[in-house]
């Protein structure tokens, strides 16, 4: 028995055209929403790397073989970036020095392999000029990786500069101070240190008054200069401590900062290298100089005290017995006490002076250090 069909109505077949015309607009809206995203991403796509060139960081991504898939080059980098060729779908080794080459590749498989972004730096010279440069590797995705470069040449020049300035004030520091007690004041320690055992020499030029008569203002700070020159380089040769210098007086300590056993000794041998170093000057320069000089040895204190125009003293009844063996002493000559005396028998020719009045000390045996060798 055959099927019967119904034949469609003419309300079926406006229902169809209405529902044919409802889908055509669905889809046109669709379309055009689809239109809209697109043009929208573009835009955003457009301003983002508008964004990113704006930045003065090169950025740029790599994948595990090396090549390049995006490449925004810097502003502030156009040295870096001008000499090469579009490099996106170009192994870095075609670009890069190799070894240059091989330093981001490993950055690119360490931010891979630990998530974590790899910094480093290097220098590039590119048409002659040369430059530094520090490159960030992140990781993105499974292969590759964002590097970010930036031009830090300006950075490495400050750094350099600041690092030669530190060296300057570190030497006038040390100019000052022993390296020891510099040390622990720039790390906030107070300084102030007792020593069992040191010898103190102060020396002093004979006349020195009459002389500043005889001489302009500029000669003779100039003399003292030169003499006091000669000083230091004698205290550098037996590595003893330069403590001050006052007027005409110049003093220097053995055993400080760093404990020493030969201290009397090394003292010794620059006291008879100063009287010998003035003769030489003042026959150079035509001044009749001569200098006393008086040591003794015992316990001191040392250290750095207020906190303005540091300097390094000594304290104490030795250093005070010292400044008094040099005002008493004889022109010419060294004088030393018993305690001195002591430390340097066998060893120096030594005789005696005899008993002489010290200031807050009565009656003292004081002796005269003639030269190195046994009596």
């Amino acid at each position: 028995m055959a099927e019967s069909t119904s034949t469609p109505t003419e309300a079926d077949i406006d229902a169809l055209h209405r529902r044919i015309t409802e889908l055509e607009s669905e889809l046109d809206a669709e379309r055009r929403d689809h239109a809209q995203a697109q043009a929208d991403l573009q835009a955003s796509q457009a301003e983002t790397r508008s964004l990113l060139q704006a930045i003065p960081d090169l950025i740029m991504r790599i994948n595990l073989t090396g090549t390049y898939l995006d490449f925004i080059a810097a502003p502030k980098i156009e040295l870096l970036t001008a000499c090469f060729e579009e490099r996106v779908g170009r192994s870095i080794y075609d670009i890069l020095p190799h070894e240059l080459a091989e330093k981001y590749m490993l950055a690119l498989r360490q931010s891979l392999a630990t998530e974590i972004t790899q910094i480093f730096e290097y220098e590039l010279t590119v048409h002659g000029v040369p430059g530094h440069y520090e490159a960030r590797a992140v990781a993105c995705g499974d292969d590759e990786a964002v590097f970010i470069v930036r031009d830090v040449t300006e950075r490495h020049r400050i750094e350099a500069a600041l690092a030669l300035e530190r060296e300057k004030s570190e030497k006038l520091l040390l100019n000052i101070l022993p390296p020891p007690v510099a040390e622990q004041l720039k790390q906030g320690q107070r300084v102030a240190t007792q020593f069992d055992e040191a010898t103190i020499l102060f020396a002093d030029i004979v006349g020195f008054t009459q002389l500043s008569s005889q001489l302009s203002a500029t000669d003779l700070v100039e003399v003292l200069n030169q003499l006091f020159s000669c000083f230091d380089a004698l205290a550098d040769r037996y590595h003893l401590e330069k403590i001050k210098t006052i007027g005409d007086a110049y003093m220097v300590v053995g055993g400080i900062p760093t404990a020493r056993p030969d201290h009397a000794e090394a003292i010794a041998d620059m006291a008879l290298d100063m009287l010998q170093a003035t003769q030489t000057f003042s026959q150079q320069c035509d001044y009749p100089l001569e200098i006393r000089i008086g040591i003794n040895t015992g316990p001191v204190v040392a250290g750095v005290i207020g906190i303005k125009k540091f300097i390094y003293d000594l304290w104490g009844d030795a250093v005070n017995v010292a400044s008094r063996m040099e005002s008493l002493g004889i022109p010419g000559s060294i004088q030393i006490t018993e305690t001195t005396r002591q430390k340097l028998l066998n060893h120096y020719a030594i005789t005696e002076r005899g008993v002489i009045e010290v200031k807050g000390k009565g009656l003292m045996p004081t002796y005269l250090l003639l030269a190195k060798g046994p009596t």
